[in-house]
């Protein structure tokens, strides 16, 4: 039943993702994110996301108070198909939006 659960959660956190990025409030991709380094920001990366992205969004995001979280299970062109782009990594939003808490929700 706990692979359900996980599975549910992963299916209704891409859904808000796409939601995110239809409301305009969703960055893609580590230059758009890095570009918005003076922000908290909620932080999500594919299981494959690359080792490069890895160490230039921790060493810049995650030292100024962003968090990030990896969806189990999903790979780059998922997460691309549900955000409505071909491939993507790496996407954010506002940490103190809606949004990012219930996909904070979803995705502990």
């Amino acid at each position: 039943m706990k692979g359900q659960s996980e599975s549910d959660n992963r299916v209704k956190a891409l859904s808000l993702l796409g939601l995110a990025r239809r409301a305009g409030l969703l960055l893609i991709g580590q230059d758009s994110i890095l570009r918005a380094s003076n922000s908290r920001l909620f932080i999500v990366r594919t299981e494959d996301c690359s080792q490069s992205v890895l160490r230039k969004i921790e060493r810049r995001l995650i030292e100024r108070g962003s968090v990030c979280f990896v969806i189990n299970g999903v790979s780059r062109e998922r997460l691309g198909g549900s955000i409505g782009a071909n491939s993507a990594q790496i996407a954010a939003l506002p940490i103190e939006s809606g949004l990012a808490k219930n996909l904070a929700e979803l995705l502990q």
